[in-house]
């Protein structure tokens, strides 16, 4: 018992740390960029195993799911027409540049182009690696590090480029009992756990997301997590990225490991661009709009947008339609690629 608790504490505590540290030196987003830099460079000193549950991932997604579910604004449903279209319009942008690149890395790379492809897609990084490790013909450690430094550059800069635009927002002092947060956790979990029987992308952060919604239409009030809480939900989503790259995923060709770094450098200043535009069209915040179009997560992407009071729910709704895109169209044509470009993997 305590060989299996040990893994989990070390993590535990290297997290703390690093929140402490980085709250300490006042940086963006510490509670989750603290942790996330001290597990990830803890893997390359401490020989000791390091684990973290995913049931604390889960957890963190489910806090941070309903604390934006309960903020959203309801009028947001009510432009989604106006917004459809700049969302189709950056998620074919994306796409084209995605291939383009993947042309590009397969051209200079010993990367096949099936390889090329399932690396460069930006986002929905398990959909897309649990995808990869289906296919025969595909180097799935090559398209799980493109995904994972896509996701730990984007959480990482992210926060240091939009930190100049923090909202200052009065903070109600008033917190509603423990007892009802952690009720209100409790329900939210389980309608988490529905949203995944339906196979609901990201299910512990939008299954919550969509319960606040449905309590803010019904009008109940709902209680307000502590600002304590969302920094323990924090430090267990940061924890979490922090150990997704480990250091065996760095032995590949330098020449693999540079094309990755290209192509998140490329996506970010795509993303600045596709911002501007969206600053200037819908005549949102600059950090509303670069987390908008920013080629991460919707989870992670959400969660900064909550930690610098930007637009979650805007940010929200543009990176579901991202993750919606792909998994309706993207990932259905890679299907019907890699049928055709590889006939046995039909048996």
């Amino acid at each position: 018992m305590r060989e299996h608790a040990l893994p989990i504490l070390y993590v535990a505590i290297i997290a703390c740390i690093g929140g402490w540290l980085f709250s300490l030196l006042s940086l963006p987003i510490p509670w989750m960029i603290g942790p996330l830099f001290t597990v990830l460079l803890a893997q390359f000193f401490i020989r000791r195993p390091l684990k973290w549950p995913a049931f604390f991932r889960n957890i963190g997604l489910v806090i941070i799911g309903i604390t934006i579910g309960e903020n959203f604004s309801l009028t947001i449903l009510q432009t989604m027409g106006t917004m459809f279209w700049y969302m189709l319009a950056i998620n074919i942008i994306f796409i084209l540049l995605c291939l383009l690149l993947a042309f590009i890395t397969a051209k200079y790379t010993n990367m096949s182009l099936h390889t090329a492809i399932l690396a460069s897609v930006p986002g929905a990084l398990g959909q897309i690696i649990v995808f990869s490790s289906e296919q025969k013909d595909v180097d799935l450690a090559a398209v799980t590090y493109f995904h994972l430094i896509r996701v730990l550059a984007v959480v990482s800069v992210i926060p240091f480029l939009v930190s100049g635009h923090i909202v200052q927002q009065n903070v109600a002092s008033i917190t509603s009992p423990l007892w009802a947060g952690i009720i209100l956790i409790a329900a939210s979990f389980a309608f988490a756990l529905i949203a995944s029987k339906f196979h609901m992308p990201t299910p512990f952060f939008l299954g919550p997301v969509l319960f606040g919604i449905l309590l803010n239409v019904v009008q109940i009030d709902i209680p307000t997590i502590s600002a304590n809480v969302l920094h323990l939900a924090q430090i267990a989503v940061g924890a979490h990225i922090g150990l997704l790259l480990t250091p065996g995923a760095l032995r590949l060709p330098k020449r693999t490991l540079l094309f990755g770094l290209m192509n998140v450098v490329l996506l970010m200043f795509v993303s600045f661009l596709c911002a501007k535009l969206v600053m200037t069209m819908l005549n949102y915040t600059f950090a509303t709009s670069f987390l908008s179009t920013a080629p991460g997560g919707m989870d992670q992407m959400a969660l900064i947008a909550t930690s610098i009071y930007a637009e979650a729910d805007i940010v929200t709704v543009f990176q579901l339609a991202r993750m919606l895109f792909l998994s309706f169209v993207i990932i259905p044509l890679l299907k019907k690629y890699s049928v055709r470009s590889c006939p046995k993997s039909r048996t």
